[in-house]
């Protein structure tokens, strides 16, 4: 038992849990050395084992890796009677599930306002290679003050990191039926598109209150996911902007390829409809707050609307991230040839580090081919394409699944691409 257990001597556990949730259970205390509530989370006591250890330490040293505001701060990490826990930030708020199940349908501007603060976090969360793998409305939590909060990466993986990637499955699906992606329920690779259909439907349980997808048994609902199109929430809730409905529309797609590219440009979507939002009785009120005070002068800061490339003398970590963001918000900003340039340059330097064939390489010059496509330059996006094909193949085999997505991609626009047109006399940049 924990309850008003001292762990430390510091931290005085409250009397009764808020939760059991996933392999864990969460409870109120008060951290008595700060002075501050918190909240532990401890590993269920029916499920502890050595791998489930493992896993729980792990979730903690993500969340840590993913500083962001969207994130609740991770404050310590320790043991109690055997039971390992971590203490987190106490967010004063409800989580999406039990907003809905209050309110019903959300006005659009707050569902925008909530999508667009999940698509930040997701940003960042793509900065550093993390998927969180189990994006739904019980893992998001809307803070009193309008801030969003993103919660529980017991799921979470970061690409080529041995250290976070290898998750063993002790018992518990690998995602939330209804809310993880088809690639997800097959067992293929995830990455950044994985977490935007998680996106796509939370933001679709938001607008109808009801899940996108719903079945009488878990079989019937995963086979209207893999067989049906994707749904439109405006055929639920007929005042859904058309940019809305079809951004819903578009997360949802079964193939990760006909999802949107990444989540700045989700965000860039939604912030334009996150516009007067109106009190939500019982959760959040009209008046202005030190917190919102404070992220509306941020947000007046200047954005470049259309970023410069500078290059870097520096070949680090950090470098790279920076330049990656550069190239997101070139691409955000409609500026697709410099991105294409951007991810390009960017492959380059990561290439001379790592080598040729380091997956984010490919990744990289993944991007910079797909950037051609919305300028109308699809037979130099596919030349790309099938270089990085060939590559790829002769790397990880003609049946890895980054190999059979590419190959399909490839044949989707080549069967997709217009007419041929007169050749123009002035021919854009040359390929890599």
């Amino acid at each position: 038992m924990v309850a008003g257990a001292d762990l430390r001597d510091r931290y005085r556990v409250g009397r009764f849990p808020l939760a059991h949730k996933g392999m864990g259970e969460v409870w109120p205390a008060q951290d008595r050395l700060l002075g501050r509530p918190v909240i532990v989370k401890f590993v269920s006591a029916t499920m502890l084992d050595a791998e489930l250890v493992r896993r729980f330490r792990r979730e903690a040293l993500l969340t840590v890796r993913l500083d962001h505001p969207g994130v609740p701060a991770v404050y310590d990490l320790g043991e109690h009677a055997g039971r390992p826990y971590v203490v987190l930030q106490k967010v004063d708020g409800v989580t999406l599930t039990d907003l809905v199940a209050e309110q019903g349908p959300l006005p659009i501007g707050w569902v925008a306002a909530i999508g667009a603060q999940v698509s930040s976090v997701l940003i960042a969360a793509r900065q550093i290679g993390l998927v969180h793998r189990d994006i739904k409305p019980s893992n998001v939590m809307l803070d009193r003050n309008g801030a969003v909060k993103v919660l529980d990466f017991g799921l979470a993986v970061i690409r080529d990191d041995d250290r976070y990637s290898r998750i063993t499955q002790t018992g518990q699906s690998l995602g939330t039926v209804g809310y993880m992606a088809p690639e997800q329920i097959l067992g293929g690779s995830v990455d950044h598109h994985t977490d935007l259909y998680g996106l796509g439907a939370t933001l679709f349980d938001l607008l109808t209150a009801r899940p996108p997808f719903e079945g009488v048994t878990t079989t019937t609902t995963l086979r209207h996911q893999m067989d049906s199109p994707p749904p439109r929430p405006a055929q639920l809730r007929p005042d859904i902007p058309a940019a809305l409905d079809d951004l819903v529309h578009a997360l949802l797609a079964v193939h990760p390829q006909d999802r949107p590219a990444t989540a700045a440009e989700v965000y860039a979507a939604l912030a334009p409809l996150a516009q007067d939002l109106p009190p939500i009785p019982g959760v959040l009120d009209d008046r202005t707050g030190a917190v919102p005070a404070y992220a509306a002068i941020v947000g007046r800061v200047p954005q470049q609307a259309r970023p410069t490339m500078t290059p870097s003398t520096g070949d680090t970590d950090l470098d790279v991230e920076h330049a990656a963001k550069q190239a997101e918000q070139l691409q955000a900003a409609g500026e697709f040839r410099a991105a294409a340039r951007q991810w390009r340059q960017l492959a380059d330097r990561h290439a001379r580090r790592h080598g040729d064939d380091h997956p984010l390489v490919f990744d990289l010059l993944l991007r910079a081919a797909r950037a051609h496509v919305p300028l109308g330059e699809h037979d130099r996006a596919l030349r790309q394409l099938n270089a990085l094909l060939k590559d790829r193949t002769r790397v990880d085999g003609p049946e890895h699944a980054a190999v059979l997505e590419l190959r399909q991609e490839i044949e989707r626009l080549s069967r997709d691409r217009p007419a041929p047109r007169q050749a123009s006399r002035s021919a854009p940049d040359a390929d890599r």
